[in-house]
């Protein structure tokens, strides 16, 4: 059984894969998209099941089998920490959702791993530190099992969107890059984005978060500063009026013809990026 994870938690995953660790089983996490893609489409290496976080690309805007359609592959794809089923029914729920694709008839195989991830999901010991499900601990490991190397080429990618032992092995100073606070420097030269404002009509509270994730484009915001942002009299926004206007925002961007932009969710904070062109519908 060959069990690979895509995932912005490498630390944590470990600890799930430790749980499915075995005889005859090999398990790959990879942080990055570059290397799981090298090993699935250049050396032709598949894995029997993927598990995807769901922080990585968004399932409503994010059509994974579409990509290995193109490339004559498929293997069942798992979004580990799906938010939405409860705790004792994500084993249903993620079988129903491979059904639903039509591509796989028999998951008799994989069904055991379901078994053991929805029950290392409900043990105390890992799930406060798994994303999406809750608000997540910070989980730094000094043990690195099963997480793929980074190359020297990677690490300024991975240190600015990452943060965990890898992070801190690679780069023990690190620091974040300051957080560029003249607001009009891109949007004045962007006519990309004064179309976009005009093509959507948006609201004035979710042009200035956009405004505010595109001056940092493919950087970390934090939610405290978004809410610092928007706040009106010195009083902050609450986070969960920010949470429903990065929804409402996203929604706009996954609808809009012409950006190919996507929010996501991350370390507390949100990252606007490009989405992957097999994506935009």
């Amino acid at each position: 059984m060959r069990i690979y994870f895509l995932t912005r938690q490498p630390d944590v995953c470990q600890l799930l894969a430790d749980k499915m660790a075995g005889t005859n089983v090999e398990i790959k996490i990879y942080p990055l998209l570059t290397k799981l893609f090298q090993n699935i489409f250049e050396f032709g290496v598949e894995p029997d099941i993927l598990f995807l976080d769901f922080m990585y690309y968004q399932s409503t805007t994010f059509n994974p089998y579409s990509l290995l359609l193109k490339h004559n592959k498929m293997f069942p794809i798992v979004f580990y920490n799906h938010p939405f089923p409860l705790a004792e029914n994500r084993k249903m729920f993620w079988k129903k959702q491979l059904q639903k694709t039509g591509y796989f008839s028999d998951l008799s195989a994989i069904l055991p791993f379901l078994d053991i991830m929805q029950n290392a999901l409900q043990n105390p010991e890992i799930y406060p530190y798994v994303s999406c499900i809750q608000e997540p601990k910070e989980y730094i490991s000094d043990n690195l099992r099963y997480i793929e190397p980074i190359d020297s080429h990677e690490v300024e990618y991975y240190t600015s969107h990452f943060s965990n032992v890898i992070t801190d092995f690679l780069v023990p100073e690190k620091k974040r890059k300051p957080f560029n606070h003249d607001e009009n420097t891109l949007l004045e030269t962007s006519d990309c984005i004064k179309k976009f404002h005009k093509r959507n009509h948006i609201s004035n509270k979710l042009q200035i978060i956009f405004n505010k994730l595109y001056q940092n484009f493919d950087r970390h915001v934090s939610a405290k500063e978004l809410c610092e942002y928007i706040s009106r009299d010195d009083k902050p926004a609450s986070s969960n009026s920010l949470r429903l206007t990065i929804h409402r925002l996203r929604n706009i961007l996954a609808n809009d013809s012409e950006l190919n932009f996507d929010i996501i969710s991350f370390n507390k904070g949100y990252i606007l990026t490009t989405v992957p062109d097999c994506n935009k519908k």
